[in-house]
């Protein structure tokens, strides 16, 4: 590769566009930067510059014609230097790709198992509860937006927190690991909006929920596809039998395919008999493959129906990697749900359903309600809303506008959060600024064996 072609423009430093541009600096690249929504501080700008020149979004920039430009996928197409790219014809590429070449290239993670997964639902439970599984036979790193954590014997332990699942987060995890001097064998995370092809491994849990993105101008799912699109040479996808789309892909680029099925997903609507299959019984879940059927009785404490995607879309992968049964069945039947993901508790004598967390969106506030619907119990008082409308792609007033519409007469009081609820009226609706107001709130109007639902998306 001559020097004119490791020229490059890495567009946006807010979502992770950082470590990208400095690990290509460390490969030999020639790198440019714009910090495209001017976010950076000044501190942060000058010491950029000593590794590489950072632009402001205003600034005159004129494109070389040998520069990349690496941009993300959910860049406005009518931003200058990206627009100015396409008339003259540069190449273009996503952070995604870009993640994905400097990994292989690197061979940072070349003594790694690696599974990458992406997906509208069930990302990071999936992740989750995978990386308890395979922890129990090997060793496990975990980058989620939960966090950045080491999994041996089931056990977890954090390692930092604060990292996105931008795809250039995935640099800084691994500079993580490297400083902890930890040698997994297998690392898994999560991405938002695609895949960079660093993976053994490649999961799309869901497709399902699609939303624009890039001003508008495209679909999130056709983004994910990047999963199968950058997929490396003799790695394995790992496919939700209802991403319809996904599976297409990956039979026109010829990879190697495991899907799985839940009971939402049946063979029978999708003319197929998913290699994977999950059904529930009460707290009863069983897995069914061509050859073989595995069932775990579940603890209690979470709403287990929520969690059928994880469940099943953890087992079809752990099967493929040739894990015994006995840590699949082990690690369910210890599960008891994570951390803000429609896991029921209990606070000063309250009955506490948590469902607040990044992936949070408007049909997981139904069920919240649904599940707290079959808990005989006083008062019901919802906790609604975000705490950043930048957490994924924010939770939109308009829904849930519609949802106390419809729902509205089934919740005693709802304390809304975030500045975007401002404007929403409704009976016994009040405004709060974060999370924590909310439910000190909540703790205030209700008693004991009153249900408290927590329904805010942030990053917990």
């Amino acid at each position: 590769m001559t020097a004119g072609q490791r020229d490059a423009v890495v567009l946006d430093l807010t979502h992770a566009g950082i470590p990208i541009a400095k690990e290509m600096v460390r490969l030999g690249y020639n790198v440019r930067a714009i910090d495209v929504y001017d976010t950076l501080d000044d501190t942060t700008i000058s010491d950029l510059q000593q590794i590489f020149p950072v632009f402001s979004s205003n600034e005159s920039f004129e494109l070389k014609t040998t520069e990349t430009v690496v941009a993300p996928v959910h860049l406005n197409p009518e931003y200058h230097v990206l627009k100015s790219a396409k008339e003259k014809e540069n190449t273009i590429i996503t952070h995604h790709t870009m993640v994905g070449k400097l990994i292989l290239e690197s061979g940072r993670l070349s003594g790694s198992k690696v599974i990458e997964l992406t997906g509208t639902k069930a990302k990071t439970s999936t992740a989750s509860i995978l990386a308890d599984i395979l922890s129990r036979s090997m060793d496990v790193v975990l980058h989620t937006s939960r966090g950045l954590e080491h999994w041996k014997d089931g056990v977890a332990t954090i390692i930092h927190k604060g990292l996105s699942i931008a795809p250039g987060s995935i640099l800084s995890a691994v500079e993580k690991i490297e400083e902890a001097k930890i040698s997994p064998e297998v690392f898994i995370f999560e991405t938002s909006i695609g895949g960079t092809g660093c993976a053994d491994v490649g999961v799309i849990t869901s497709l399902e929920q699609d939303y624009w993105i890039a001003n508008n101008t495209s679909l999130a799912s056709d983004a994910k596809l990047q999963m199968l699109d950058n997929a490396k040479s003799g790695s394995l996808a790992v496919i939700n039998l209802s991403a319809e789309k996904a599976l297409q892909r990956a039979a026109e680029k010829d990879l190697k395919v495991v899907n799985f099925s839940d009971e939402n997903n049946s063979s029978d609507v999708n003319k197929t008999t998913a290699d994977v299959k999950l059904e529930i019984d009460g707290n009863r879940v069983v897995i069914s493959t061509e050859d073989r059927k595995m069932e775990a009785i579940m603890e209690d404490g979470f709403d287990l129906s929520a969690y059928r995607t994880a469940l099943s879309a953890a087992a079809a992968i752990s099967l493929s990697l040739g894990i015994e049964e006995k840590h699949i069945i082990d690690t369910f039947r210890n599960f008891r749900g994570l951390t803000g993901r429609m896991v029921r508790g209990e606070l000063e004598g309250r009955i506490l359903i948590d469902n607040s967390n990044s992936g949070m969106d408007i049909r997981s506030v139904e069920r919240s309600l649904d599940y707290a619907s079959g808990i005989a119990s006083g008062k019901v008082f919802m906790v609604l809303g975000e705490e950043a409308e930048q957490v994924c792609e924010g939770l939109p007033p308009e829904d849930v506008s519609d949802f106390l519409l419809k729902n509205g007469k089934c919740l005693d009081r709802v304390a809304l959060v975030g500045s975007r609820m401002l404007d929403i009226k409704y009976d016994n609706t009040y405004c709060v600024e974060t999370f924590e107001d909310g439910l000190s709130a909540a703790l205030e109007h209700t008693d004991a064996g009153d249900i408290i639902i927590l329904c805010v998306k942030c990053f917990r």
